[in-house]
């Protein structure tokens, strides 16, 4: 799976708890630092498992590749994992659809986060 290229106009920030499947968040910057998307997620490690909590574009940054290259980002280190997803909006799905087919991995709508997601 090779990641899609990032719009240049766009870099990524990452801010992770240091809490073992603490939540996280890849935020998406324009050139002028001002937030453009956010991509807010949780991975447990232990048991191989993710769960996306949010993941939202600015309007006029829609259709240019950001979210897909976030779920791309955060996903590259957890090869092989089980992902969820809180509950989806209908565009929500057509993404996860597409993501889904794209990726090999199933994004359940509201599926189980491990115990350590919910500590």
């Amino acid at each position: 799976m090779s990641s899609p290229a990032r719009p240049p106009a766009v870099r990524f920030e990452h801010a992770v708890e240091t809490a073992p499947a603490g939540r996280r968040a890849l935020t998406m910057l324009d050139r002028s630092d001002r937030p453009v998307g956010c991509l807010e997620y949780q991975v447990c490690h232990p048991c191989r498992h993710g769960h996306i909590g949010n993941i939202a574009v600015a309007a006029h940054w829609q259709g240019q590749g950001l979210g897909r290259h976030a779920l791309h980002t955060v996903m590259a280190a957890c090869a092989g994992y089980t992902w969820s997803t809180s509950r989806q909006s209908a565009e929500g799905k057509r993404f996860f659809a597409a993501m889904a087919d794209e990726l090999e991995t199933a994004f359940p709508s509201g599926g189980a986060r491990c115990p350590h997601m919910t500590a």
